[in-house]
């Protein structure tokens, strides 16, 4: 999905550097994606300003800082339709979604065929210049999905323990690896950090 079809896409043209991630969330009326990471080198101040523009943002509120990025919660307005609505309304679950200066992308699940053709009549009817990558059915879905991940979150983590960014000392660079995602740096710091809590909290906080 272009940037401009979706909320942010004004900041995500005029920082190049920047990624945005929304976690993964169960749609709630007026609670959808409530929550996203900011990954960039920097301006957050400027970044702030221009998301609070955005006329599909009421209120944007800072949450918490880490190296390389800022947790937010957004309020959103009701004045525009669009994607979020598109999931709200056919009950769906974003399991992730990804924005950069090259375009939105998204990670969607259904539990029933009649939920993807809601989501579809929906993005007709919103008109939402949506492009499908993949299809899955559920027998067909990664391993990954036994700790709960996403897949770019294991593809992300794989890739970084063949690349040796584990090893000690790293053999590669978060840009390294980042580079061969097709992803910026920050985007692979927030995919590990997300990935790894995933993975800990479904084995060694669970026990046996």
């Amino acid at each position: 999905m272009p940037p401009e079809e979706f909320s942010f896409g004004n900041v995500l043209r005029e920082h190049s550097d920047l990624a945005i991630e929304f976690e993964s969330v169960v749609p709630m009326h007026h609670g959808l994606m409530p929550f996203i990471f900011v990954w960039s080198d920097g301006k957050y101040d400027e970044i702030e300003s221009t998301i609070q523009s955005d006329r599909g943002v009421e209120t944007i509120t800072e949450v918490d800082q880490f190296d390389g990025g800022r947790l937010y919660k957004v309020g959103w307005s009701d004045s525009v339709p669009g994607l979020a609505d598109a999931v709200l309304e056919s009950r769906a679950t974003l399991i992730e979604g990804v924005g950069t200066d090259d375009g939105w992308s998204f990670e969607i699940r259904f539990q029933e065929q009649e939920r993807i053709e809601a989501f579809q009549e929906c993005v007709r009817e919103y008109d939402i210049s949506l492009d499908l990558e993949r299809l899955q059915a559920e027998l067909e879905v990664s391993t990954s999905r036994k700790y709960d991940l996403t897949d770019k979150q294991y593809e992300t983590l794989v890739t970084a323990l063949e690349e040796g960014y584990f090893e000690n000392p790293k053999e590669a660079t978060l840009e390294e690896i980042g580079d061969e995602l097709g992803v910026s740096g920050a985007a692979v710091t927030g995919r590990l950090r997300r990935g790894l809590t995933t993975v800990l909290s479904q084995t060694v906080m669970r026990g046996d």
